[in-house]
């Protein structure tokens, strides 16, 4: 009975930490008030998208279903204004990876996250006055 108890409490306070988003489908839009424009070119395993804004801002999340316990990113923007941040979250809700582009300075960034928990993961990008184009693509990684 002790370790019935135990194991009760354990499982518990494991699924009181799980983020929500396992209640979501692989590419799942759970945010989105960019006022600009996202066209998804690629989803699965391996998402992609292209977008564009005219001075816009807003937040645009999806959750994305990576098997693995890191991600490789690229993103990149083309900007006379603004910037865009990428936040991943893993499957506990743990940010791995925080990056931000911005007018007149670096414009791409090209690499891997921190190790994560596999599952599914939330993406968010925080546009501020975007003007311009850019995209993204994530893959699994070890």
């Amino acid at each position: 009975m002790k370790y019935a108890i135990i194991l009760i409490l354990g499982v518990t306070l494991f699924s009181c930490t799980k983020k929500e988003y396992d209640k979501y489908d692989n590419a799942e839009v759970i945010c989105n008030t960019f006022t600009g424009n996202i066209d998804i070119t690629s989803g699965g395993s391996d998402p992609g998208a292209d977008f564009t804004g005219n001075g816009d801002s807003g937040e645009y999340c999806f959750v994305w279903d990576n098997k693995q316990k890191k991600a490789s990113a690229n993103f990149d923007i083309t900007t006379p204004t603004g910037s865009v941040q990428l936040i991943m979250e893993d499957a506990l809700g743990t940010e791995v990876l925080n990056k931000t582009r911005s007018a007149g300075g670096n414009d791409s960034y090209s690499g891997v996250s921190n190790k994560g928990e596999p599952g599914k993961w939330m993406i968010k990008f925080i546009f501020t006055d975007f003007d311009g184009d850019g995209s993204y693509s994530f893959h699994p990684g070890d």
